[in-house]
């Protein structure tokens, strides 16, 4: 257990659904973790449409999964049928994380980046940089970027979407997290997206006191992001989002501020 951390106070903005694994995490390297979810995932707002997509699953070639919030929600607009075809496609997972989750319900996955998490890394496979003729279906949430598709396309690909959830700014008291501040119980903010990080902001109702609390950032986008929002406390920076990258750069974090 990393003696560094004892006593830290972290703020896990993860989605609820999300965030056990990291609470677990802190707490067992002795950091308090404080519950503050800045994004909740739901259900597509009119799933009517991703149903009509998914009706063609079969005329696809292989199928992408954005996220692991992807496989969740997409696998749970999947009748028995469609589970089947989707077996037989070309399966990718931009990430391990998002492959892991498609593996734990019993897919195989043929297309996922050694190493890296977006979708550059999933770009730079081998076995797609030719898709001339091939139908390639991308499970995402509504409002993802459209980097990925249009560089498929460039490579010969027809390309489709099917949104199968949804990201919401949550409405919870944060009456809370201010108190913990003046208390000088909250120590630095987790932070593993861009958009959770502008949802924090838009939570509080005046938020310029959060901006010199230290961040814990899962990407460069994010601290520029960060710095774009106004943040001016000090930010460490994660290799990646995931668990145990975010991990090992609070304890680098807090080695170098104990010192």
């Amino acid at each position: 257990m990393p003696e560094t951390l004892r006593g830290l106070n972290v703020v896990v903005t993860r989605p609820a659904h999300q965030a056990a694994r990291f609470q677990q995490m802190l707490e067992q390297a002795g950091a308090n973790a404080v519950l503050f979810p800045v994004i909740v995932i739901a259900p597509p707002e009119q799933p009517a449409l991703a149903q009509t997509m998914l009706a063609s699953l079969d005329s696809y070639d292989a199928a992408i999964f954005i996220s692991a919030n992807a496989v969740r929600f997409g696998l749970e607009q999947l009748d028995e049928n469609q589970r089947q075809t989707l077996r037989k496609l070309t399966l990718g997972a931009v990430g391990k994380q998002t492959a892991g989750v498609l593996q734990q319900h019993g897919f195989g996955v043929q297309l996922v980046p050694a190493s890296g998490y977006t979708s550059e890394d999933f770009l730079a496979l081998p076995a797609v940089q030719r898709l001339v003729g091939k139908r390639i279906l991308i499970f995402r949430g509504a409002g993802g970027r459209e980097w990925l598709a249009d560089a498929l396309r460039s490579r010969g690909a027809s390309v489709d979407y099917v949104e199968v959830y949804r990201r919401i700014c949550p409405e919870i008291d944060t009456s809370g997290l201010k108190l913990r501040h003046e208390r000088q119980q909250l120590d630095i903010i987790a932070i593993t997206s861009s958009e959770g990080l502008l949802n924090l902001l838009a939570m509080l109702d005046n938020p310029d006191w959060i901006k010199t609390v230290p961040l814990l950032a899962g990407s460069q986008r994010m601290v520029e992001a960060a710095r774009q929002a106004g943040f001016s406390g000090t930010i460490a920076i994660a290799d990646n989002p995931g668990d145990e990258a975010m991990l090992q750069a609070l304890t680098h974090w807090a080695q170098e501020s104990r010192q």
